[in-house]
Order: C-alpha cells, then structure tokens, then sequence
C-alpha cells in the first residue's frame, strides 16, 4: 500500500470511530433532557450561566432551548455587564431556530461579595 492510501484509510478509520462514539453520546444527552429539568452550568452567576432544556408542549417534546449569558463591556469601571441569549431549536412543523437576545444588565459588587443589579445601562455590543 502506497502512503496516500494508507493516510487516507487511517482518516477515515478516525472519522468513522468518531461518528460511532459521538452518535451515542448525542442520543444520550437528548434523552437526559427530556427526562429531567434540563442541564444547568454556572447557575446563580449572572455574568456567566447557561442552561439547556427540552421544550415541552401538550402532544409531546417539541424542541431544545438554550440560554446562556455572558459578560459584555460596561460603561465605568467597577461595573460589570452581562447579555441573555435565547436560541431556540425547533422541530415540530417544521426544523427552525429562534435567537432573541435580552436586554443588558449591569451589576455592581455588593459588601458581601456578591453582585446587585445596578441601574445603569450597558454599552451593548
């Protein structure tokens, strides 16, 4: 066997291996959210969480939400900002997906070392 070939069946031997390792996986992870509440990481941290869920309707499962919230520039310093973004995977009439992103918030350090909402605005991006 030349080397191309041998390259090449090395390739797709990975390919192959990756595709029958990761479809369990995905399976798995669908069937976890539509058992339970969804999948929760960095919960209470307003700069930085996301969550991910299966959407639920009367006649069944109808697609998989995500939220996830992450840091932006904030107007002054000691001030720090946060956007929410909702994408929504939707399969029932039809595959479509949703993205609405939520106002700006900004917060400021509290005396227990925690973070409160603060009344400015945030420089959105």
């Amino acid at each position: 066997m030349n080397r191309v070939r041998s390259t090449l069946l090395w390739i797709g031997t990975g390919i192959i291996a990756f595709l029958s390792l990761s479809a369990p996986f995905a399976f798995g992870f669908v069937y976890y959210l539509g058992v339970s509440d969804g999948l929760e990481i960095n919960a209470g941290d307003p700069l930085r969480q996301s969550r991910v869920w299966m959407i639920r309707e009367f006649e069944g499962p109808s697609g998989i939400g995500w939220m996830r919230t992450a840091p932006v520039a904030a107007p002054q310093s000691g001030v720090q900002c946060a956007q929410t973004e909702l994408i929504v995977f939707n399969w029932r009439g039809g595959l479509s997906i949703e993205r609405q992103v939520a106002p700006c918030k900004c917060y400021t350090p509290s005396a227990n070392g925690k973070l409160k909402e603060s009344a400015l605005s945030c420089s959105q991006p």
